[in-house]
């Protein structure tokens, strides 16, 4: 078997109801005894739903969130954190303002908005988070603010990534729960899921090659790009589905739980 599987979390963990279904809790477990470690990589924060998963998948292991920005363990340690420049967070803020776009930003413990929409507390009630609003140029002048996040239609991811402005990482993502909806995540340039992961391996002393990442979006290239084990769900965006060999099944028919069972039959490099 090999030392560590790394697993996104919508679109290969929860599927549209929101939560992780018992049959991949089971699988998880089984493969946990086994010896193998579970590090949740995730574009959520660490807190809500994915701390909770991260803390039942691995409670002493350092998991990913916000996009690899902030790397932590279950308990609220932080292992690291990386934050945007406060000239880039606000001019990403007046870009939000002129299109009248939803835009959540980030710190390591709590998520901001500057109004609440219909679409803002959808995707707040699913990550399991209560938004706080505030003035978002207040918050990027007194918090340490590791992500910015665009919620927008699908068809107007395009638009707001190309106004992000230089010096950052732009991924984008969906998740079964939210159908329609994008969410476009800016870190710091440089700052990634690839790079987090990196992080995690060192620190846990596992080959990014004995490691397997399991993913369904564009945002979860680039950690699928630099494990010796990369596994794409059959729901998986189509540039994925066309690079990647090995496929899983769908999040909605437990796909994962098939990645997981690999994971025991494979050697090490």
């Amino acid at each position: 078997m090999i030392p560590l599987v790394v697993l996104d979390l919508d679109g290969t963990l929860i599927g549209a109801q929101g939560v992780v279904q018992s049959c991949v809790w089971d699988a998880a477990e089984r493969v946990r005894e086994a010896g193998i470690k579970l590090v949740v990589c995730t574009g959520r924060p660490a807190f809500g739903v994915a701390q909770r998963v991260a803390q039942r998948l691995g409670p002493t292991s350092p998991h990913v969130f916000q996009s690899g920005a902030h790397i932590a363990y279950p308990d609220g340690e932080t292992l690291k954190a990386s934050a945007l420049r406060e000239a880039t967070a606000r001019h990403i803020i007046e870009q939000a303002r002129k299109l009248g776009s939803v835009l959540e930003l980030y710190t390591p413990s709590n998520l901001f908005v500057e109004r609440k929409t219909d679409m803002s507390e959808a995707h707040a009630k699913m990550i399991g988070v209560n938004a706080i609003v505030r003035d978002l140029e207040d918050v990027v002048a007194n918090e340490p603010v590791v992500r910015a996040q665009w919620i927008v239609p699908i068809d107007e991811i395009a638009a707001v990534t190309g106004i992000s402005g230089d010096g950052v990482q732009v991924s984008s993502a969906t998740s079964p729960a939210l159908k329609d909806t994008a969410f476009v995540s800016v870190t710091r340039e440089g700052v990634s899921k690839a790079s987090a992961i990196r992080h995690v391996a060192e620190v846990l002393r596992v080959p990014l090659a004995d490691v397997m990442a399991v993913g369904d979006s564009l945002g979860d290239l680039s950690m699928l790009e630099i494990v010796g084990h990369p596994v794409v769900m059959a729901n998986s965006a189509p540039e994925l589905l066309a690079r990647f060999a090995d496929v899983a099944g769908d999040v909605e028919s437990c796909g994962v739980v098939e990645a997981l069972d690999e994971a025991l039959t494979l050697d090490p490099a």
